[in-house]
Formats: structure tokens, C-alpha cells, sequence
């Protein structure tokens, strides 16, 4: 191999279990599915898209489960030996850490754009609202893959940032609270954050 492809995960537990003496190439199944190159249903890479798009499949990392002892630490002094078990994806892990373990429960995450989340349980829904079908979790090599419904809005905190650093309405973040709390209503007046392009429902450019 003359390069191996990978997201951060797999740049770190790469290095974590030894790098270029043995390490470890593999990202977890949350990860993969946003590379647009794996089939969900399958938890495997899609040759079609691989060979359409000109991509190596023997460049990609393996897809693992987010909950397994993918290898242990080496190189690292009194680390070594510790077990690396477990990688998720970022809106993965917070429908995780908040608790959507049961079809129908879902977490909004509010940072630099807003994320909702719904977990569908085994079933890989397709929305018929503009949402995104995605992999939720999967909690073990044997264990059953739990998939969701995505609604994502690209510019959340980063309006404000806007508000801020762009417009210089406000000195600081914060003061938007103070703004919002002093009026009765916005006196029809709604900003529709479009930096990147409207996301779900409409993905619009």
C-alpha cells in the first residue's frame, strides 16, 4: 500500500497500537457510514461506489463495531497493554451518551449547527420528510446494528458567532439570552441561517 485512508479515529487507534509496527487499521461502523462509501445495511464498503469514485477498497480501513477490544496499547510506556474497545461518531455518541436506547427515543444537540437524531432500532428507515437515514450505534461485533432518522441544521451557534465577529450586534455570546428575554416576540421578523445551504428538510445549496 502506498497510502491508507482513515478519519481520526483510525489515525489514533492506528498510532495507539503501534503504528507502522503493526498498528491497527479500522474505523468504527458509525464513522464509515459518513465516507458515503459503505452500504448501511450491510456494515461493509460498497465495491460499486468504490470502483465508480476510483477508491482502493484495500486502502480503507476495516469497519468494526463501536463496542469491542479492537487491540491494546503499544509503544506508550506504562500504557501498554490497556484495551482500546470502543469508537463512535460524533452525533452516534451523543444519541448514545443521552440515552436514545429504545426505538423512538432521539436526542437535539445544539453546537455549531443543531443535529436531532431518532433511534429506528433494527429497521433502516426511509423518511418520507427529508430526513437522513443513518447508522445509530452497534454495541458489539455480534450485536444488532441500530440505525436512525437525521435532521440536521447546518448553522446553530455559528449564527451567533455571525451576530458576533460579522454584524457586531452583540460583544458576546451570551448577550443574545439578554436580547431575546427583553422582547415579548420577534415582531415577525425570523433568520433562516443559510451559510452552507439549507439542510433538512430541503437540501438546497
Amino acid at each position: 500500500k502506498r497510502c491508507m485512508f482513515g478519519t481520526i479515529e483510525s489515525w489514533l487507534i492506528y498510532n495507539l497500537t503501534g503504528g507502522k509496527n503493526g498498528g491497527l487499521h479500522m474505523t468504527d461502523i458509525s464513522n464509515a457510514s459518513r465516507y458515503m462509501l459503505m452500504d448501511i445495511k450491510t456494515g461493509k464498503w460498497d465495491p460499486t461506489i468504490c470502483k465508480e469514485l476510483g477508491i482502493p477498497m484495500e486502502c480503507l480501513p476495516e469497519i468494526r463495531s463501536n463496542a469491542e477490544v479492537y487491540g491494546k496499547v503499544k509503544g506508550y510506556g506504562s500504557l501498554n497493554g490497556i484495551p482500546i474497545a470502543g469508537a463512535l461518531g460524533d452525533q452516534h455518541a451523543a444519541l448514545l451518551g443521552q440515552g436514545c436506547l429504545e426505538v423512538g427515543k432521539s436526542k437535539n444537540t445544539y453546537g455549531t449547527g443543531c443535529f436531532m437524531l431518532l433511534n429506528t432500532g433494527a429497521q433502516a428507515v426511509q423518511s418520507s420528510s427529508g430526513l437522513l437515514t443513518t447508522i445509530g450505534f452497534k454495541l458489539g461485533a455480534n450485536a444488532q446494528t441500530n440505525y436512525a432518522l437525521e435532521g440536521s441544521v447546518a448553522c446553530a451557534g455559528r449564527t451567533v458567532q455571525w451576530l458576533r465577529d460579522n454584524m457586531g450586534l452583540i460583544d458576546s455570546a451570551p448577550e443574545i439570552e439578554q436580547f431575546a428575554s427583553a422582547v415579548s416576540d420577534t415582531g415577525g421578523v425570523t433568520i433562516v441561517p443559510a451559510f452552507s445551504g439549507l439542510f433538512a428538510p430541503y437540501w438546497r445549496e
